[in-house]
């Protein structure tokens, strides 16, 4: 989300940038409001801190306020502190006192929270809202294609990724929704060619990574799989669905060892996962654990039980 965002955001800075100035001016908390910004991606704590003072200021401007929201909630979504963002992004929008370019990315990133959040229609919302305000927007086609697939509307997401790479030819991260959706169409040529083209134009981008993985896995080409896992597990090293993904590969090429290790570290980032217990109970079950596969098969059985 970070990097979706940095382009509208450069678009906003020189209002941001006046704003923060004539608080400055006036001597009114402006180092805070300006710090809040600022700081975010070099010294997130400090960001954090100034923003917080802002908020709590007096002194401080609406209008600067409503900008220091807006920077708040993207410090919360960097931090995955899901319902902090969205609760930031909202009192921003509903104050009124946002300029237009901001407005957009407030809509945009409240979206992108939502979905983050699996609250698909909200974030849907907010995405198609950010596109009225600026039609030209492929950083919210590109999140809508995300969401259009979770909600298993396919021909949808081709469309809004489509739309993105219209508007930005060499969209990586649109280039990986394509593929995504191309890869659950069971277009296998189609989603390479778009995952290998959004890793060459965008090498730190994760889930290209790891959905290139889940191609190689099911295409049985195992080594490539688990290279592609390494690196996904190598950029977010607290993904649990990439952990869980490496370990499905590291068991079917019977390196249970390590792939019991990854189990069990993405349980401890994600215990409610059923997938996870599973893949570790059929491990078991291949070693003659027994007792230890009962146990993962019943609490994963349970899991499910609740979930529906």
């Amino acid at each position: 989300m970070d990097q979706a965002r940095q382009g509208l955001r450069a678009q906003a800075g020189p209002i941001a940038l006046g704003l923060v100035l004539a608080v400055a001016l006036a001597g009114c908390g402006g180092e805070d409001v300006a710090n809040c910004a600022a700081l975010r991606r070099s010294a997130p704590d400090k960001a954090l801190e100034h923003c917080n003072r802002a908020l709590e200021s007096r002194l401080v401007w609406s209008k600067e306020k409503a900008q220091a929201r807006v920077d708040r909630g993207a410090l919360h979504s960097e931090r995955e502190n899901w319902d902090a963002a969205i609760a930031d992004f909202t009192r921003a929008l509903d104050s009124g006192r946002l300029s237009p370019k901001l407005l957009i990315v407030a809509y945009y990133d409240r979206g992108s929270a939502r979905l983050q959040k699996g609250e698909l229609d909200a974030g849907i919302e907010d995405l198609d809202e950010a596109i009225r305000l600026d039609p030209l927007y492929a950083d919210a086609y590109s999140n809508l294609a995300l969401a259009r697939r979770m909600k298993g509307q396919f021909e949808h997401s081709l469309a809004d990724a489509n739309a993105a790479l219209k508007i930005t030819p060499r969209h990586a991260r649109a280039l990986l929704q394509r593929g995504a959706t191309y890869l659950l169409q069971g277009q296998g040529g189609k989603a390479l060619a778009d995952l290998d083209e959004a890793i060459r134009l965008e090498p730190g981008l994760q889930g290209a990574w790891n959905i290139r993985g889940l191609l190689r896995r099911a295409m049985r080409d195992w080594d490539r799989a688990l290279a592609d896992f390494d690196q996904a597990v190598k950029l977010r090293p607290r993904d649990a669905g990439a952990l869980r993904n490496r370990a499905s590969v590291l068991a079917l090429k019977r390196d249970f060892d390590h792939a019991l290790n990854d189990l069990d570290a993405s349980l401890k980032l994600d215990p409610r996962s059923a997938e996870a217990l599973l893949r570790r109970a059929a491990i078991y079950g291949e070693r003659g654990d027994l007792a230890r596969m009962r146990a993962d098969q019943n609490a994963a059985a349970a899991l499910t039980s609740a979930a529906k």
